[in-house]
């Protein structure tokens, strides 16, 4: 009787147990489907840096004082950063002001001066050496415009090469500074035609007038007038000259190179500072090839990383370049992938050249979806599917996703508002299975 009724107790021990564990099923977290905006994006490394830089070069020839800026100094823009020495430039000023001071007294004694065999001789020689002048002007301007010419061509060239990634930057800048020196130097030797034209024009005149009219000596007034007129045109080439003495960064931003750092003669073009302009930062992002198909110029991009010390931005794509690269990954892996810019705006946030950034290239939205958590859906049997709970079990539902990211899986079929489903299916559920919620 002890045995039975000991039997009869562990069977009924047993049944209670099974019926007990069969009644709390496995514990699931079950939530109802979302209608929120589902985002597919690329999430890439990005780091800041200057979509434009500057050569700062020397105007005129002359002297330059030493540059006290170091490289990472920053600039305002028209903020002085190179002095050339004025002395000589002031003192020739001087000495072409003191010549026009004696031309305009030399008009007093007009009325009293009279023309002579030696100041035709002289107009004469006036008139042949302004011509030689005019010659050799031409001759200098000529010679420079087909280098110019070829300059421009070279920089041209040089640009798209370093678009095509066959050159360096540094090679541009290098052809750039002769570009720019040689358009300042075709822009000075064209002031020195036109002077010396102007000079030729005033002789002939003051030649003619003296040859015809050898008793009335009103063309020594105009002769005068010519040389004050030729002096002046000099002077103003001196007085801009000076003008550019002041070297001045033509925009805000940090010094990328120093060029020149003690005190030396240089001629006019010589490179002296790279300036690189803050408000033209921007953020370059190598992307996976097979990826980089699906972002356009003007996506949306979020930007967030430590710098941004929580904060999150809002950039566009602006770029994509045309071909693409190997890279080793930080797995050792090679891989191709395609350089993608990014504009922002940099305004209250500073960020500096170089900075590490974490973005987000959003190709694809999906606003008022219904959605559920991407952990929500595998697959199984080749088909995308959820589990759903329906009278306290686990039952296999096949769905057609749309977009889908880290956080949000779209359901386009499949699933209506009212269901509810298991969040994060376990791998002991199956269709069927009882479940509790946790």
């Amino acid at each position: 009787m002890k045995r039975i009724v000991w039997a009869v107790v562990l069977v009924a021990f047993i049944g209670g147990a099974v019926v007990a564990f069969r009644g709390r099923g496995v514990p699931v977290e079950i939530v109802a489907p979302s209608v929120v905006t589902v985002r597919d994006y690329i999430a890439e490394d990005g780091k800041t840096r200057l979509g434009n830089e500057f050569t700062v070069a020397m105007p005129v020839s002359g002297t330059v004082d030493r540059i006290d800026l170091e490289v990472g100094d920053l600039v305002q823009k028209d903020q002085c950063v190179a002095v050339v020495d004025r002395y000589e430039i002031e003192q020739r000023i001087r000495e072409l002001e003191s010549l026009v001071a004696r031309a305009r007294a030399g008009i007093t004694g007009v009325d009293e001066a009279k023309p002579k065999a030696e100041d035709l001789a002289s107009s004469d020689i006036r008139v042949t050496e302004m011509a030689d002048a005019l010659g050799i002007a031409r001759k200098g301007r000529a010679a420079i415009a087909v280098n110019f010419g070829e300059a421009e061509k070279a920089y041209t060239r040089a640009k798209n090469l370093v678009t095509d990634g066959a050159v360096s930057e540094s090679y541009l800048d290098e052809v750039e500074a002769r570009y720019k020196a040689l358009g300042q130097s075709l822009e000075q030797a064209a002031l020195q035609e036109e002077a010396a034209a102007k000079a030729l024009s005033q002789a002939e005149i003051a030649s003619k007038r003296l040859a015809g009219s050898v008793d009335d000596n009103e063309y020594m007034r105009d002769d005068i007038h010519a040389q004050i007129e030729g002096l002046d045109a000099q002077l103003s080439l001196l007085r801009n000259d000076l003008k550019k003495t002041d070297v001045c960064a033509p925009v805000a931003g940090p010094v990328l190179e120093k060029l020149v750092d003690s005190r030396r003669v240089l001629q006019a073009g010589t490179p002296l500072l790279r300036i690189g302009d803050l408000e033209s930062i921007e953020i370059e992002s190598d992307v996976l090839s097979e990826e980089v198909g699906r972002v356009k110029a003007g996506d949306e991009v979020e930007i967030g990383g430590k710098a941004l010390q929580g904060k999150t931005l809002i950039g566009t794509v602006s770029r994509i370049y045309p071909s693409g690269f190997m890279k080793i990954s930080s797995l050792g892996v090679e891989q191709q992938r395609v350089k993608t810019i990014v504009e922002f705006e940099n305004a209250g946030i500073d960020l500096r050249p170089g900075t590490s950034v974490d973005l987000k290239i959003i190709t694809a939205e999906s606003a008022d979806t219904l959605a559920v958590p991407d952990r929500a859906a595998f697959r199984r049997e080749g088909q995308w599917s959820v589990f759903r709970v329906i009278d306290g079990r686990a039952v296999l539902t096949p769905v057609t996703l749309g977009l889908r990211n880290d956080e949000w899986a779209e359901i386009t079929k499949g699933l209506s508002a009212e269901d509810r489903i298991i969040a994060e299916p376990k791998n002991e559920l199956e269709d069927g299975t009882r479940v509790t919620e946790s």
